[in-house]
C-alpha cells in the first residue's frame, strides 16, 4: 500500500494514530469519532440525528456512541437547565481520552480510557473510614505489631484520606461553576491526590478554586488535563505563617480602661481627668464648673472634694 497525503489548508480534521488504529473500537465507532471531530462547536448532535446521515442503522450507531464513551473519548453529562428547568444532555468529543496524557504509538491492551479493576467506585467512597484489617481472627503477630507502632506517631496529624476526600469534594463541585470544567469520577479519583497537595501546603479551597477557573479558553477540549496541568504547574506559592500577635504592654486608665500612647505612664486619661475635676466642681459648691482648658483655683475645699469624687468614681 502507498499513502498520497495532501496539504490541506482549510476544511480539515486531524485524528491521532491511536484513535485511527484503536483495535479495541469498530470501525464504525472510528467513523464515528472522525465525524463528530469534523462538526462545529456547539452542534446539536444525538444518536438520531446521526443516523439520519449514515447508512448504519440506530442500533450499530448506539453501539458505536457507547465504545466511544467506554474508550474515554466521548462523555455525555446531563444538567437541568435553570431557565427551562428542563434536563438537558451536552456531548463532550475529543480526539485523545480525556482520562490521560497523549501517549506514542499504539494503545495498550486495555481499553483506552477504562478504569482498572476496583478503582471505578472509589470515588464515592473517598468520604468514608478505610476498613481495618484483619487477622483472620488470629492474635497479631510481631511483624504486624511492629508496623502499628510505626504508624501510632500518624495518629496525631490529620489523616491523608481526609485531605483527599476534601480535595475531591472540591473537585467535583467545579462542573457547577463552569460545565466546561465537569469532571467524571473516575477523574476525580484520579486527580484527589494531587489537589490534596495544596491543602498540605495551606492553600484554601477557595484559592484552588479560584486558580482552576481562571482565565479559561474559549473551548476546553479535556477537562482532565486543563485542571491537572494547573494543579501541577500553577500551585502558589506556600502561605507564610501570620505572625503571633503582641500582647499590649501599654498602661490603661485606671477609669475608661483606654490606652495611653507608647511611652506615657500615668493611672487617668485626660478625658476622665477633666470628668472627675468638672464633676468635683459641681459637688464642691465653692467654685463654678468650667470648661475643658481652664485653670482650677487653688482652694482647699476643691481639693478635697474632687479627691473624694476621683475616689468614688474610680472605685
Amino acid at each position: 500500500m502507498r499513502v498520497h497525503r495532501n496539504r490541506h489548508e482549510r476544511a480539515f480534521v486531524v485524528v491521532p494514530n491511536e484513535a485511527a488504529r484503536h483495535n479495541k473500537l469498530s470501525l464504525v465507532a472510528r467513523g464515528l469519532h472522525v465525524t463528530l471531530l469534523s462538526l462545529p462547536d456547539g452542534t446539536k448532535v444525538t444518536v438520531e440525528s446521526v443516523t439520519d446521515r449514515v447508512e448504519e442503522g440506530r442500533r450499530a450507531v448506539a453501539k458505536a456512541f457507547q465504545q466511544l464513551e467506554d474508550a474515554g473519548y466521548l462523555r455525555r453529562d446531563r444538567f437541568q437547565n435553570p431557565d427551562s428547568g428542563l434536563w438537558c444532555t451536552e456531548t463532550h468529543i475529543s480526539d485523545l481520552p480525556t482520562d490521560r496524557f497523549p501517549a506514542v504509538g499504539e494503545p495498550a491492551t486495555r481499553s483506552v480510557g477504562g478504569s482498572p479493576k476496583g478503582v471505578k467506585n472509589q470515588g464515592k467512597n473517598l468520604l468514608l473510614p478505610a476498613p481495618e484489617p484483619t487477622n483472620g481472627g488470629q492474635e497479631p503477630t510481631e511483624a504486624s505489631t511492629e508496623e502499628e507502632g510505626d504508624s501510632s506517631s500518624d495518629k496525631n496529624t490529620p489523616s491523608a484520606d481526609a485531605e483527599v476526600g476534601k480535595a475531591a469534594k472540591v473537585l467535583s463541585t467545579l462542573g457547577a461553576d463552569d460545565r466546561r470544567l465537569s469532571l467524571s469520577a473516575a477523574e476525580v479519583l484520579r486527580l484527589a491526590p494531587i489537589a490534596a497537595e495544596w491543602f498540605t501546603e495551606g492553600h484554601s479551597p477557595l484559592k484552588m478554586v479560584s486558580v482552576l477557573t481562571a482565565r479559561l479558553p474559549e473551548h476546553v477540549a479535556s477537562a482532565y488535563a486543563l485542571i491537572s496541568y494547573r494543579l501541577k504547574n500553577q500551585r502558589p506559592a506556600k502561605p507564610q505563617p501570620k505572625a503571633e500577635r503582641q500582647p499590649d504592654t501599654r498602661h490603661r486608665c485606671e477609669v475608661c480602661d483606654a490606652p495611653f500612647p507608647l511611652g506615657r505612664t500615668g493611672t487617668v486619661c485626660a478625658t476622665c481627668r477633666f470628668e472627675l475635676d468638672n464633676a468635683a466642681a459641681f459637688l464642691v459648691g465653692t467654685v463654678a464648673p468650667v470648661t475643658e482648658g481652664e485653670d482650677f483655683p487653688d482652694a482647699d475645699p476643691y481639693v478635697a472634694g474632687a479627691a473624694r469624687v476621683r475616689a468614688a468614681l474610680a472605685a
